[in-house]
């Protein structure tokens, strides 16, 4: 079991490539607090599967732990990631890890989760979960989901839970570190449409999910009834019921960058910004 963690150890610090990547992608919108907490949930998964192979198992757990901590403070960053109050949002993600740490303080480093605890730590993962499941980073978000679900279940279990449950836990591990490839494939392989405004639009839902997806969609979607635009903007991308001319694609196209301008998200993946 200590060489198969090892193994995902390795795969998933092999994953500071795709990490980078979204870095780069992502480092002028703000998302950036947000992969500040991700880097950090990801360090600690590293670390997490090493100390399985050279120290105690408690301390693995305790690891894997406040790994499990920082992934659902990463999840819970991103509801905040709109100007204003960006900054000061990451002080409600702050206190959020001050809870969820209390148990280790309580338990004097042992990790001592009673049922209510559970639920908030599964709750707070579950809702980053489905926020990025109905974009092209689904499948990587269900075997982070499958990975953390386990992680979270033996939480309460012995260590020497038997064979099935090893094998569950190794299949389990090895998603989760494999999940940052598989987003970057998706990503890769699941190309963004010809149309500019859906290029807009489908790049900045996939970065933000689908709570601000359908807030910005919503908005959008009322600016375009006043205007008499013969368009809706629906979850895969604009839909029109009418002849669009060159000067009402232009001013649409105006009207979705101004309401992504907050997110600092108004240029499609691959869109150089403007310097001024």
């Amino acid at each position: 079991m200590a060489r198969v963690c090892m193994i995902c150890g390795l795969i998933l610090a092999s994953g500071a490539y795709p990490l980078a990547i979204a870095w780069r992608a992502n480092r002028a919108t703000t998302l950036h607090y947000v992969l500040v907490w991700a880097c950090g949930a990801w360090v600690t998964w590293v670390l997490a599967f090493f100390l399985a192979d050279y120290y105690s198992d408690n301390a693995a757990r305790l690891a894997r732990y406040v790994a499990l901590c920082l992934t659902s403070c990463t999840a819970v960053a991103v509801l905040g990631a709109r100007k204003p109050g960006v900054s000061a949002w990451n002080f409600v993600v702050l206190a959020q890890l001050a809870v969820l740490l209390l148990p280790l303080a309580e338990g004097l480093g042992d990790v001592r989760l009673d049922p209510l605890r559970q639920i908030f730590l599964s709750g707070t993962l579950m809702v980053g979960f489905l926020n990025y499941l109905p974009t092209r980073l689904a499948a990587a978000l269900v075997c982070g989901a499958i990975g953390c679900g386990v992680e979270v279940a033996l939480l309460h279990t012995a260590p020497a839970g038997g064979p099935l449950l090893e094998r569950v836990a190794t299949f389990s591990r090895c998603l989760l570190a494999a999940s940052p490839w598989i987003a970057l494939v998706a990503v890769r392989a699941l190309p963004l449409p010809p149309e500019q405004i859906d290029r807009l639009w489908i790049g900045f839902r996939d970065r933000f999910g689908l709570v601000w997806g359908q807030r910005v969609r919503e908005q959008f979607n009322r600016a375009a009834v006043h205007a008499n635009w013969p368009v809706v903007l629906h979850w895969g991308g604009l839909r029109a019921s009418g002849i669009i001319d060159e000067a009402q694609r232009g001013a649409m196209a105006a009207a979705l960058r101004a309401l992504l301008k907050r997110f600092g998200s108004d240029r499609a993946p691959g869109e150089g910004r403007s310097t001024s």
